[in-house]
């Protein structure tokens, strides 16, 4: 019965970690932010949501609405190439990284691989859970006049869950594919407005007991949209076509 109780907390656990609307979102130009310059980011958003509700004759209702997401995000362009910052809220604790692939003076297409790494751990009477994401999104940014930017992030996330009670432990492992579009609006030298929309959808996954894995496979799971509206503080990279002149490294 012990044993019965220490696995049903500990799927409890599990449930609690995975049950929240994890942040999937990128909420980010393509394009690296510059050497030396700051962002800080308010990204709120909502995700549809689905409750089912069995009565007692069996009548099932099913219950749609929307749940909130709200990051705080800050962003440091270390070099002309890297990015590195730091996101907290719906993402949990998320640090983000982003690598331009293209070259900083290309004025009409930005590429880069923005990987990413989240998680949290919390405990619960003897029980322990923890779970961790890993995203590897590619942003592919085009860029219009005026400094502001349409962002496409095909997605790959590996995420994986963990419970244990003593010397018991429960692991899920998470493959999930997705993609987003934004348009990152400048509308002024130091502020851009960035609605996205977002999707993602399960596709393969796995289950361990004790380090042993008990199942594996294709995960037949319906995808999950989020949308945002992304309120970015800071200089970004100029714009030749907003200044006029060569002002690459001087806003």
């Amino acid at each position: 019965m012990r044993m019965q109780w220490r696995w049903a907390g500990a799927a409890l656990a599990l449930g609690l970690l995975g049950s929240g609307c994890v942040s999937f979102s990128q909420v980010q130009t393509a394009d690296t932010l510059g050497a030396g310059r700051f962002q800080l980011g308010l990204e709120p958003g909502a995700q549809p949501v689905e409750e089912t509700e069995t009565e007692s004759d069996g009548t099932r209702t099913v219950k749609r609405g929307y749940a909130p997401l709200v990051d705080l995000s800050l962003r440091y362009g270390v070099t002309e190439r890297l990015d590195l910052g730091a996101r907290i809220g719906s993402s949990s604790l998320e640090l983000q990284s982003k690598i331009l692939l293209t070259s900083p003076e290309n004025e009409s297409l930005a590429i880069s691989l923005a990987p990413s790494a989240s998680g949290i751990f919390a405990a619960f009477g003897p029980l322990e859970a923890g779970y961790l994401r890993v995203s590897l999104p590619l942003l592919i940014g085009i860029k219009t006049r005026g400094g502001s930017e349409l962002v496409f992030g095909p997605r790959l996330d590996g995420r994986r869950f963990l419970a244990g009670a003593g010397e018991d432990t429960l692991g899920v492992n998470i493959l999930n594919a997705g993609a987003s579009v934004g348009y990152a609006l400048r509308v002024s030298e130091g502020f851009r407005l960035l609605p996205e929309v977002a999707y993602s959808r399960t596709i393969a996954g796995s289950a361990e007991a004790n380090g042993a894995t008990v199942d594996r496979g294709v995960v037949n799971a319906p995808g999950i949209w989020q949308f945002r509206l992304g309120f970015l503080f800071g200089q970004g990279r100029p714009s030749l076509a907003a200044s006029g002149g060569d002002t690459r490294y001087a806003e």
